[in-house]
């Protein structure tokens, strides 16, 4: 996650997106909230990756079972307001 949050700081999603992917697929590795959150951060808004907001809702929402992993504080601000924008279109 470091190492992919560097990528995120110099604009390259693609790489972040990678080492994101590479580290959810790898069943070895745990999964944290974290990750979780980044990975669906990038879905839902199309960073790096084609957008997938069912699968970024699903990710987060994955990422708030893991409370009180960090992250998952993240992803349960942001599943709430993805859902408060959605009300209001």
């Amino acid at each position: 996650n470091k190492k992919a949050a560097i990528l995120e700081s110099n604009d390259d999603w693609f790489g972040a997106v990678k080492l994101y992917k590479s580290c959810y697929d790898d069943e070895s590795a745990r999964i944290n909230a974290l990750l979780l959150f980044n990975l669906g951060y990038c879905l839902i808004n199309g960073y790096g990756i084609e957008s997938d907001v069912v699968r970024g809702e699903e990710l987060w929402k994955e990422a708030t079972d893991l409370a009180p992993d960090e992250g998952s504080e993240e992803a349960a601000w942001f599943l709430y307001q993805h859902y408060e924008n959605k009300d209001m279109k």
